[in-house]
């Protein structure tokens, strides 16, 4: 081809992939729930305010009917659908495996947050010391399908977990007032809940993920806890992070048990040796 012809000749452009920039995957487990789950879904904006975020709704085999006409009428969600309850461990592992966001966020779909709260979360993890941020979660005022006798209306349902001497793990500050200065202090504490969970994907997948050996649930949160720490990061709670947790909801209403002797064992068998005794530290 001649000089000529080659300067007449008009560049080819090739697309480009897009660039996503998205700062936060929000992931929520789901089993039926949908009254709770659209109230939960309905906060994240004001929640997150200027945070960008994907929301992805990992289903655990809900009734089809429910399932199709609630996902049919969101098109802010991404949902995966599973035939069956696979647990709340592996739930999240598909969730986070989704996207690429450089934060993760697992969160209860019975938590309803308070406007600013994933912001100030997310704030928190500007501080590079920082593996895993909490928040805090309060009893519901009043719901018809609860037992009100151990969810004290208003009051602190987690603010940190903590060990005993017995080295069962404790809900610091549980049933206190929100308000009083020692929970509302912003701490390190030894783990928080996977109900509302922010943690960076570096370090998620440096662990592997959840220990998806606890089934349907329970202390996977805190084994996760233990693996961030081995790693020297912190885990700190901001209190001024807030959210609504009506907590056993779901256990509550479809009679579903979680293996929490079972679970305990698993571990104790992985992590007794380094467990240490923290609840009688003074805040």
């Amino acid at each position: 081809m001649s000089k000529r012809n080659r300067r007449n000749q008009k560049p080819v452009y090739f697309p480009q992939p897009k660039v996503d920039n998205t700062i936060l995957d929000i992931v929520i487990p789901v089993y039926n729930r949908f009254d709770l789950l659209e109230k939960c879904l309905d906060c994240i904006p004001k929640s997150a305010n200027s945070v960008t975020y994907h929301i992805i709704c990992v289903d655990n085999g809900s009734v089809i009917m429910d399932a199709d006409e609630f996902y049919a009428s969101r098109k802010d969600i991404i949902v995966i659908r599973n035939q069956s309850n696979l647990g709340f461990p592996m739930a999240c592992n598909i969730g986070v495996n989704k996207k690429r966001a450089p934060l993760i966020f697992l969160l209860n779909s019975d938590v309803l947050l308070e406007p600013n709260s994933i912001e100030l979360l997310v704030k928190e993890m500007d501080n590079p010391t920082t593996g895993v941020a909490g928040m805090l979660l309060v009893f519901p005022e009043f719901a018809d399908d609860l037992n009100p006798s151990v969810r004290p209306a208003n009051k602190v349902q987690h603010i940190g977990l903590e060990t005993n001497i017995h080295g069962k793990w404790v809900h610091q500050f549980i049933g206190w007032s929100e308000d009083n200065p020692r929970v509302q202090k912003q701490r390190d504490v030894y783990a928080v809940t996977g109900a509302a969970l922010m943690t960076r994907r570096t370090i998620w997948n440096k662990v592997g993920g959840l220990y998806e050996g606890y089934g349907l649930g329970s202390y996977e949160d805190a084994d996760y806890a233990m693996s961030v720490r081995e790693l020297g990061y912190n885990i700190v709670v901001v209190p001024k992070a807030k959210g609504i947790h009506y907590t056993g909801a779901t256990a509550e209403k479809y009679n579903l048990a979680y293996p929490m002797d079972k679970n305990r064992m698993i571990f104790m068998q992985r992590w007794q040796d380094k467990l240490v005794w923290t609840d009688g530290l003074k805040y």
